[in-house]
């Protein structure tokens, strides 16, 4: 499915591949999980990644949502923050994102699911998943704030 993808592009948004990955967030003295969403976005110029870092719900969405384009098929797992879009379909595994979460817990230890490593802050890990999207040239130039 996914190597279809790109040739349904004509000139426009084909797909917008979404999903999630845990890491866990230290503060006063306490690990919080937090849920980082990733969205491929298939258009006529190339790939590129969107992503947004905070709690496991429907707000931290909402920021991929804010800079997603018009346009193209949803396709997600089937979690039920993702049953509001239009045009969406459901699938077992996405494998894009899974790939790309394969690779950041390989890379970023930050990102093991069974680690006692965890990041000292959200810009921490905004900062780290930038760079490796950046050092893959799935974003097209790291901004720091």
């Amino acid at each position: 499915m996914w190597g279809k993808v790109k040739d349904l592009v004509e000139g426009k948004v084909a797909a917008k591949v979404v999903d999630e990955i845990w890491t866990y967030l230290f503060k006063n003295i306490k690990a919080f999980c937090k849920c980082v969403f990733t969205c491929f976005v298939y258009t006529s110029l190339g790939l590129y990644v969107l992503f947004s870092v905070g709690d496991r719900g429907e707000k931290a969405f909402k920021e991929i949502l804010q800079y997603a384009p018009e346009g193209g098929r949803w396709v997600s797992d089937d979690y039920n923050v993702y049953f509001s879009l239009r045009n969406h379909t459901v699938v077992k595994f996405v494998n894009p994102n899974e790939c790309l979460h394969s690779s950041l817990r390989d890379r970023l230890v930050r990102f093991k699911r069974a680690t006692k490593t965890v990041s000292r802050s959200l810009e921490i890990i905004k900062y780290s998943l930038a760079i490796v999207l950046w050092e893959r040239k799935l974003i097209p130039e790291f901004v720091g704030q």
